[in-house]
């Protein structure tokens, strides 16, 4: 558990800051910033679950390697939600109706359908871009890719201990 705290806050607050600057340096709509957070989440994800490794003797199956690094992915993603939440209520409020905005301009110009249709789908658009929905979206998609994530990087860093004791010894009887 002190692994997926201290890694998962490690991610968050990396995060965080990585946010914080795209959108104090007006970037907050760049497509390689996304690929950046996806960078610091696979490596967060692989030093805290090899830091796992080092504690436990320098082995690690792996299944506590995937619940070490979804462990530090959830973790993470709720630090990350409560700022998502903090930044649409207290930061800057405005940004919300601003991205509705630019959502339901590019559905026009695009004009694939009717402006019947476009108006019903910014009526659920707008029930659904709101504070508390989006923090629940930033958990549930961190979660996820994390756990993607830490099933190829749990495959990486495992290490199977190949002793008689480890292999053929119950754990408990320890």
């Amino acid at each position: 558990m002190k692994h997926i705290i201290t890694w998962g806050g490690i991610l968050g607050l990396l995060l965080v800051a990585f946010s914080l600057g795209l959108y104090l340096l007006d970037m907050t709509e760049s497509k390689p910033a996304q690929w950046i957070n996806y960078i610091i989440l696979g490596t967060i994800i692989f030093f805290g679950t090899k830091a796992k490794r080092t504690d436990l003797g320098g082995y690690l199956t792996y299944g506590q390697g995937l619940g070490t690094g979804a462990g530090i992915a959830f973790f993470g993603s709720v630090l990350v939600a409560i700022y998502t939440y903090l930044f649409f209520t207290v930061i800057d409020p405005g940004m919300l109706e601003e991205l509705i905005l630019r959502v339901e301009d590019q559905m026009y110009e695009q004009g694939n359908a009717p402006a019947e249709q476009i108006d019903m789908i910014m009526t659920y658009t707008r029930k659904f871009m709101q504070p508390g929905p989006m923090a629940a979206m930033v958990v549930l998609t961190y979660s996820i890719l994390g756990l993607v994530m830490s099933l190829i990087i749990s495959a990486i860093v495992k290490k199977e201990d190949p002793s008689f004791e480890a292999n053929f010894i119950d754990a408990d009887l320890k």
